[in-house]
């Protein structure tokens, strides 16, 4: 979701683009210090002062929307027609020019704050876990490092990774929250000794007073909104990238988390946000409604702004019938958001998770865990 105040002046353009310039695009843009959008419009500007480009491939494309200065999709669409080719080619042309005149620089030119991911959807049993943790995995895999925070009362996140618990006497998150912490956050850490992540990878295990998250935090009478980004700030500058397993409701916790993955001053456009797992059915649309309306919410309370990085289909499977195929048109039919992955079931993931061993490090060449490194490299810019 993009910010509403910065699109009273853009209008939307929808056109086709392939995940792999979608991602060289996200990658290239953060690394310049620039959001998306304003990457495409200087990709366009460019594009209109080269009268002639040479065609690019354009095979996979998928349905994608950018806000462009208001004017700009008109402008764009009529200049194709003059050239007499399609959209999905201009936009091709455009985007493949812009990067080979910007390079990847030897390091990024703005400074942001670290990438805040809550991996959220109200509705149980769409993955939330699995990605989250995959996730996680393959940015510490990539050299990034990594705190992986379980969320979620249910604990199924430090449960398949094999963690007993929190340490000895530390404390739990939601005893931070509350300001009753005696000892450091950090001492309630526990590092994944998995020789692949080079101890990288911390998780803030989950603990069973997270139950009673909603009605202790309820009786706050003041900071209650911000409690959770005050509990993880004193660790925040020893991470690259905090991702949150959330809740599988819409209750007080969630909004919490919908607070901490919240633009922060001077963040770029989709550095930080809510990603989505969901199936190939309708629970999962009305589930994604709900949480839109929460997150509308919370901004038109807050005045924040709260980006969606979009979605992963978890567990689909063309096989199951028309009906299946049809909500997986309907994922990739949106635009902003748009789907980001698409994870097939297969056995790996269903085993890595029955054995409580990390997916890559279970099945490192599995397609699941592919599919997550890709995400991981997009998600990372």
């Amino acid at each position: 979701m993009t910010d509403q105040k910065i699109d009273e002046a853009r209008e939307k353009l929808l056109v086709n683009l392939s995940p792999e310039l979608r991602r060289d695009l996200r990658i290239r843009a953060a690394e310049h210090g620039l959001n998306m959008q304003d990457a495409v419009t200087s990709a366009l500007n460019q594009w209109y002062d080269t009268p002639t480009s040479h065609e690019v491939k354009t095979y996979g494309a998928k349905s994608w929307g950018v806000f462009l200065p208001a004017g700009g999709p008109e402008r764009f669409t009529t200049e194709c027609d003059r050239r007499g080719i399609t959209k999905v080619q201009g936009m091709a042309q455009a985007l493949t020019s812009w990067l080979e005149v910007h390079p990847s620089p030897k390091q990024r030119l703005v400074a942001q704050p670290v990438k805040r991911i809550l991996v959220g959807n109200q509705k149980g049993g769409v993955g939330k876990t699995f990605v989250a943790s995959g996730l996680a995995q393959a940015m510490a895999e990539a050299g990034l490092n990594v705190l992986l925070v379980d969320y979620d009362p249910q604990a199924h996140l430090t449960s398949r990774l094999q963690i007993p618990g929190l340490p000895e006497g530390a404390d739990s998150l939601l005893t931070h929250m509350l300001g009753e912490g005696k000892k450091h956050l950090a001492r309630s850490l526990v590092a994944l000794p998995h020789e692949r992540f080079g101890g990288r990878l911390h998780v803030l295990p989950a603990h069973r007073d997270a139950f009673l998250t909603d009605v202790k935090l309820a009786t706050l009478q003041v900071g209650r909104d911000t409690c959770l980004a005050r509990a993880l700030a004193p660790i925040e500058d020893s991470y690259d990238v905090i991702i949150l397993d959330g809740p599988p409701n819409l209750g007080l916790a969630m909004d919490l988390a919908i607070n901490y993955a919240q633009r922060r001053p001077g963040e770029l456009i989709d550095h930080s946000g809510i990603l989505m797992p969901v199936w190939s059915d309708r629970a999962s649309f009305d589930a994604y409604s709900l949480l839109c309306d929460q997150i509308n919410a919370h901004m038109r309370m807050t005045g924040a702004v709260v980006d969606q990085l979009g979605f992963v289909v978890n567990a689909y499977d063309a096989r199951k019938g028309v009906v299946t195929r049809s909500f997986y048109e309907g994922w990739n039919e949106l635009t902003t958001p748009g789907v980001l992955a698409t994870l097939k079931d297969t056995i790996e993931g269903r085993e890595s998770s029955d054995y409580q061993v990390p997916l890559l490090e279970y099945a490192p060449d599995s397609e699941q865990a592919h599919i997550m490194r890709t995400l991981a490299k997009e998600l990372a810019a």
